[in-house]
């Protein structure tokens, strides 16, 4: 039997809604009522009718295709259940459903340098495999219409699954570190919190026992880690939400957070509304061709690096110092092709 889109749709809802465990026994007005408002967002009768859902009905009970569905009616309840508690209706794919696969497997293979997704490799293996197998949909590779930003491999991924680790078991660890602001190499004695990915890189977040303090360690500076045996307790009162609410990029950096002011222009300050470069941004004043925001953030390296890279495309209203330290390193970049 050749199912169409909204059978399809339909036949799964009533499957879903007969397995409900918090409402058992749909009566067939309550499975119209969600196979409208799956469809059609409402439940008004207008689009799906109950002699719909009778043919439906049918159809699941009666059809090779849709495994006989052992559906019975319990006068006691007013309702459907199945009369075998483990049945799952197992419907074939449709094209809308082989496309969705399609491009999370291609997101998948984004990450299959990387070791800790190495594991990944045979499963989305064999989801391809599958794929290809079913022969209506021999139709170009959907990497031909979309282009992902690669994940490239990068010294430093060796380290995740080992981290990940010690995370999950609150291991104590040391590690050998050297920044690229200092030529010396550092050891440091942490309580690995959490993993995070930034612009394709990998940071470990972590608490240094003998400083007091959070620190970002980049894992492609890292040249060598060892358990020290001992294990930590959750860090009292942390939450990354509320640690990097006022924080920009990956960094973390001591100091108040700010108000800041800016002012864009033009086709930018499109891209700001529909982008916003902080999660505390707010819209102040914006019209046609300008918008004025407000931030509340740390002033980091990382924050002046991004405010220059709009150019002209962004004034600073506020704070004055922040103005004048922009001015003063244009100025510098300027002073560079005095010669």
């Amino acid at each position: 039997m050749a199912l169409n889109k909204y059978a399809t749709i339909r036949y799964r809802v009533i499957d879903r809604c007969i397995r409900s465990k918090s409402h058992s026994f749909p009566s067939k007005e309550k499975l119209r009522q969600s196979c409208e408002e799956e469809l059609y967002g409402s439940s008004t009768g207008i689009h799906i009718s109950i002699s719909t859902i009778e043919k439906d009905l049918w159809a699941l009970k009666n059809e090779s295709s849709l495994g006989y569905a052992p559906i019975s009616y319990d006068k006691a309840y007013n309702g459907y259940y199945y009369t075998d508690k483990g049945f799952s209706l197992d419907l074939p794919l449709n094209e809308e459903d082989i496309e969705l696969i399609r491009l999370a497997t291609n997101t998948l293979k984004q990450f299959q340098d990387s070791e800790i997704f190495h594991d990944l490799e045979a499963a989305v293996g064999k989801i391809e495999g599958r794929l290809n197998v079913i022969s209506h949909l021999e139709k170009p590779a959907q990497k031909e219409y979309i282009r992902f930003e690669t994940a490239p491999h990068y010294a430093g991924s060796k380290y995740l699954s080992e981290l990940l680790g010690a995370i999950r078991s609150k291991a104590e660890l040391k590690v050998k570190y050297k920044p690229f602001t200092d030529s010396n190499q550092r050891k440091y004695t942490i309580h690995p919190l959490f993993l995070q990915e930034h612009k394709n890189r990998w940071y470990l977040v972590c608490f240094e026992s003998d400083s007091d303090k959070y620190r970002t360690l980049g894992l492609d500076r890292i040249s060598e880690i060892a358990t020290t045996g001992s294990h930590f307790s959750e860090q009292d009162g942390f939450d990354p939400e509320i640690f990097y609410k006022h924080s920009f990029g990956i960094g973390i950096y001591s100091g108040k957070a700010e108000e800041v002011i800016l002012s864009f222009e033009s086709v930018q300050s499109k891209y700001i509304k529909a982008q916003p470069i902080h999660s505390t941004q707010k819209t102040i004043e914006e019209s046609e061709n300008c918008v004025i925001i407000s931030l509340s953030v740390i002033i980091s390296p990382e924050f002046l690096m991004h405010l220059m890279s709009y150019g002209p495309e962004v004034a600073i209203i506020k704070p004055e110092s922040l103005k004048n330290k922009i001015v003063s390193l244009h100025q510098e970049s300027v002073d560079k092709y005095a010669d």
